[in-house]
């Protein structure tokens, strides 16, 4: 199901009409949330709560573009759930089934230099499911994101949409066994773009993970997962592998937290293929071809007694090889550096910039060689209104840096957002 739909040019009556619609669908929606259900909807089996958001965004370079930057507005608007549906089944020692929802649906209302309006409808759908089971946790969880944003998309260029549908299931079983513990996880990704079919892909992943907490909260751990990656276009590979990594993970001193690993990675793609243009257009079988490199991950965020209001973040990735990244890259290279601040200015405004750097290199031998910086600068202020309402100014500043002609871009977007929980 495709949600987003572009209009052609409308008359001023049929703007401001639009105008009108979009105002008294936000009205009737805070007055029906909020005489409906109040600052909590509690009813038999369903805790939920109920909010809304509206907001304004410009970009001076809504089509990612490194030669013809368009500049564009845009309003949007939409509803936001979260909370939990208790099930009427219990499992063993009386435990009720309990699911957690979460889901966000934004209109969003542009016209830009073209004097063209578009719609776009992006939801995020979250639904996780934890049971205790005789000792065992076991976690059902379901995701689903729509998204339309080319800067999104580290392939994306010279586009102002880039429709992209992911759906990610996962079952996780775990246990502790006094200091030690184990985990079982297994996942389906699946990947759809209806404008860019060759990056379609749908991965399976099975991991184990055995850990051994020093205290409580902090363990070392090591883990070992197997993947297989399905891609439908025939001159994209099939890719199947395997990593390994030990690590730390919890709290790791008193003012530092989260966790850092470092592994080994082996890739293989399987039955290459290279399309032969000459009549009539045939594939040249290339064989296999294997990738193999260290891995290594690090999420830490750290406090400092002295300052307690503000709080920093790092999070570092390196992968020897990763699918749909750039346009024409069968596998690809990627390292990515991400540093956020969060700093309370007082009790009600928060700061909080965030700069992260991603690197992509083509290490296929039937790709175009592509080597890619991406650099993202974003500063975000946000201010609590009472209890219910807050408000987000962000400004963005994004630059995708290529080797290959025609395929960089500079984008500054600023971002107003007011969020009401009923």
């Amino acid at each position: 199901m495709d949600i987003s739909t572009r209009f052609p040019r409308r008359s001023p009556t049929g703007f401001w009409t639009s105008k009108c619609l979009v105002g008294g669908l936000i009205i009737l929606l805070g007055w029906g949330a909020s005489s409906a259900f109040g600052q909590t909807f509690s009813r038999g089996p369903f805790r939920l709560n109920i909010g809304a958001i509206l907001g304004a965004t410009w970009t001076d370079n809504a089509n990612a573009s490194e030669d013809d930057p368009a500049s564009e507005f845009s309003i949007f608007t939409g509803p936001t759930i979260s909370g939990d549906i208790t099930l009427a089944p219990r499992i063993a020692g009386g435990q009720p089934l309990t699911v957690s929802l979460s889901m966000a649906y934004t209109v969003s209302y542009s016209f830009g230099d073209e004097v063209e309006d578009r719609f776009d409808a992006p939801i995020a759908v979250s639904v996780v499911l934890p049971i205790y089971f005789y000792g065992w946790d076991v976690v059902l969880s379901d995701s689903f994101r729509f998204s339309n944003d080319p800067l999104e998309k580290t392939f994306a260029f010279n586009r102002d949409e880039v429709p992209e549908y992911n759906n990610t299931a996962q079952i996780s079983i775990g246990r502790r066994f006094g200091r030690l513990g184990i985990n079982l996880t297994g996942s389906r990704s699946d990947r759809w773009l209806p404008d860019d079919p060759e990056q379609e892909e749908t991965t399976y992943t099975v991991s184990l993970t055995p850990s051994y907490f020093l205290r409580e909260g902090y363990a070392v751990f090591t883990s070992g997962s197997l993947f297989w990656t399905l891609r439908p276009d025939p001159l994209r590979s099939d890719v199947e592998g395997y990593s390994v990594a030990v690590g730390v993970t919890g709290q790791i001193t008193q003012n530092l937290s989260g966790s850092a690993s470092v592994g080994y990675s082996h890739l293989t793609l399987v039955d290459r293929r290279q399309l032969n243009p000459s009549p009539p257009p045939t594939y040249l079988p290339l064989g296999d071809d294997n990738v193999d490199g260290i891995t290594s991950t690090i999420a830490l965020n750290y406090s400092n007694p002295l300052r307690p209001n503000t709080t920093y973040s790092i999070a570092f990735s390196r992968s020897p090889g990763i699918t749909a990244a750039l346009e024409n890259s069968d596998i690809t290279e990627a390292t990515s550096v991400t540093l956020a601040i969060a700093h309370q200015l007082s009790r009600h405004l928060t700061l909080a910039p965030v700069v992260s750097w991603i690197y992509l290199e083509d290490v296929s031998d039937i790709g175009d060689g592509e080597k890619t910086h991406i650099v993202q600068v974003r500063t975000g202020l946000s201010r609590q209104f009472g209890r219910k309402l807050r408000g987000d100014l962000t400004h963005t500043f994004q630059t995708r840096n290529s080797n290959l002609a025609g395929q960089s871009y500079d984008v500054n977007t600023v971002t107003v957002t007011l969020s009401y929980q009923f």
